[in-house]
């Protein structure tokens, strides 16, 4: 009888271990693992369901895993047993993470815990030295110094860098001093004490580890190495050719071994198909920029032979290179950063850029007077409505965009118009888009006022960009002079002011 006493709660053990692991649902996938992209989405998938179908697909701010650091965004349930988390902006250099599954994600389900959900741990790419590039700087062939371009994955300190920089010729140290003192992920110096000869010289370059990117918390783990090529500076060579298109503009960076006039170089520069462009000096080359490139056509671009650098460089052969611009990354942002006033009498069109982003969503909030400096200062995060928000502020330690404290936003305005649009819909006005204030005024309780734009895109939360606008028929304009401010209030509209 003994024996069956020391069973019953043995098996009662048993029968209840076995109901916990009957309630625990597993982390079957997420690709928060290993190096991810400072730019992304996380996403974390269950091995049965958890979400109910009224969730799916609607930005939620609800705390359904932490971080460490902390990361700010939204989630989405992307379907019943898939959420997906998007930040709001580039997650942190070289930095290690790790997060946690919460219970949070469990209120809809029958299951009591998640099984893998509690070591989590990925990080960004580590600090790298990507390119070296050496540039002739100087008015003439015998004042013209080197410099040195070190140009890493991330911006960083310039002076943790040049006390971890050893760089040597023929087993002799080289001298340098750096040019730029601010935080960049460009790092420039200038080298001192080298002969100017007619013909490319190679030094050896040492970068000890322990640099810390600005705003990471890994430093690097080995040291960067690296031939450097110093060319000849009775030479002129195009040591590269890099193109980009912000949506608008498409610019074109050509790095050459010494500095140039444009002026001179101008006639000596074709592109083919033709296309109108201009030019700007740059520290290391020149900039080359036109609105009439096309940005799924390639280009061919050529400087005839002949042409001179600053210091009396020659390009000795004609030179082709290839101008490609890919695909455009997704963007959001609104042209002017001036246009903040909208007269009442006017078209009321906003200027937005919007590329490769199908669907935005627009929300409009109005900020109270009382509380404009305060939102200026501090930036307003509009508080999105949902179809779950009883769930969404269900935690009552949040409140929300999830990683930061936006609860007083509450005090500073209402969202007072939010709808999803296909950005087709929106007027073309060039390369970019109308959206027409007007449209939305019978739904603002009392047009006049301040507000808070909001457009963002639908997939990834971190394309979006904001605006604050004032619908009126008078305009501000503030100078500032020596010991007084001369402030302007000019009517926008034509009727007088009442």
């Amino acid at each position: 009888m003994r024996i069956k006493i020391y069973l019953v709660p043995l098996i009662a053990g048993a029968i209840f271990m076995s109901s916990c692991k009957r309630n625990a649902v597993s982390l079957s996938f997420t690709n928060a693992k290993g190096e991810i992209p400072a730019l992304g989405n996380l996403v974390f998938r269950f091995s049965h369901s958890l979400a109910t179908d009224s969730m799916l697909n609607n930005w939620d701010s609800a705390a359904y895993i932490s971080f460490e650091p902390a990361i700010t965004g939204r989630f989405r349930w992307e379907s019943p047993d898939e959420l997906v988390f998007s930040p709001s902006a580039p997650l942190l250099p070289a930095t290690e993470y790790t997060a946690r599954i919460k219970s949070a994600v469990l209120k809809y389900s029958k299951f009591n815990s998640v099984s893998g959900g509690s070591n989590i741990s990925f990080h960004t790419a580590p600090l790298t030295l990507e390119d070296t590039r050496v540039t002739w700087v100087g008015e003439s062939s015998t004042s013209a110094v080197p410099q040195l371009d070190l140009v890493f994955n991330y911006p960083v300190k310039p002076d943790d860098v040049v006390k971890n920089t050893n760089l040597e010729m023929d087993g002799q140290k080289l001298s340098f001093t750096p040019v730029n003192l601010s935080v960049d992920n460009k790092v420039s110096l200038r080298i001192s004490g080298l002969k100017a000869i007619d013909q490319s010289q190679e030094a050896s370059l040492i970068i000890d580890k322990g640099i810390k990117p600005d705003k990471g918390n890994t430093a690097s783990k080995e040291d960067m190495k690296g031939d450097v090529n110093i060319p000849s500076p009775f030479e002129l060579t195009i040591a590269a050719v890099e193109s980009e298109h912000d949506g608008t503009k498409n610019v074109v960076h050509i790095t050459t071994s010494q500095q140039v006039d444009i002026n001179e170089l101008r006639p000596q520069i074709t592109v083919e198909p033709a296309a109108e462009f201009t030019l700007e000096p740059a520290e290391n080359g020149f900039t080359l920029r036109s609105s009439k490139f096309d940005a799924e056509q390639a280009y061919a671009l050529h400087i005839a032979k002949g042409a001179r650098g600053r210091i009396g460089g020659v390009l000795k052969d004609d030179y082709t290179g290839d101008i490609a611009f890919g695909e455009l990354e997704a963007g959001i942002s609104f042209n002017s950063s001036k246009a903040v006033y909208l007269s009442k009498n006017g078209a009321k069109n906003i200027d937005v850029q919007i590329t490769n982003v199908p669907k935005v969503k627009i929300i409009i909030s109005k900020i109270y007077e009382n509380n404009l400096m305060m939102a200026n200062r501090y930036g307003y995060e509009p508080q999105e409505n949902s179809t779950v928000a009883d769930y969404a502020s269900y935690n009552e330690e949040y409140d929300g965009e999830y990683g930061r404290d936006y609860g007083s936003n509450a005090m500073l305005g209402d969202v007072i118009y939010e709808k999803e649009i296909d950005t087709r819909s929106l007027p073309k006005y060039g390369s970019s888009r109308l959206l027409n204030f007007g449209q939305f005024e019978d739904k603002l309780p009392d047009s006049k006022g301040i507000y808070h734009i909001l457009i963002r895109s639908l997939e990834d939360y971190w394309v979006r960009d904001s605006r604050y606008i004032s619908l009126s028929d008078l305009g501000l304009i503030a100078k500032e002079g020596e010991g007084r401010m001369a402030v302007f209030t000019p009517i926008l509209s034509r009727q007088p002011n009442r």
